[in-house]
């Protein structure tokens, strides 16, 4: 199983977007965050990171809690060959 974490900055909020920018950085760093990339639609921001386990996207999702954004933990089933 792959885990991921999707967020959403609200277009409200996009202020927060360096913030958000430099808390992933921070995970990149710690090897909690393996990649990641980022899309906008109509105005909002989201943001889809591959994490290494469970346990690091809970700490991801956790690291985010401090911004009024949306995080939530994803998981991607399938078959390696």
């Amino acid at each position: 199983m792959i885990y991921g974490v999707f967020i959403n900055i609200p277009e409200k909020y996009s202020k927060l977007e360096d913030d958000v920018r430099k808390t992933i950085g921070y995970g990149i760093a710690d090897g909690d965050v393996l990649t990641f990339t980022e899309a906008k639609y109509k105005g909002d921001k989201a943001f889809v990171l591959l994490v290494r386990s469970r346990r690091s996207a809970l700490k991801v999702v956790d690291d985010f809690k401090k911004y009024p954004i949306h995080a939530k933990i994803i998981e991607i089933e399938g078959r390696g060959d």
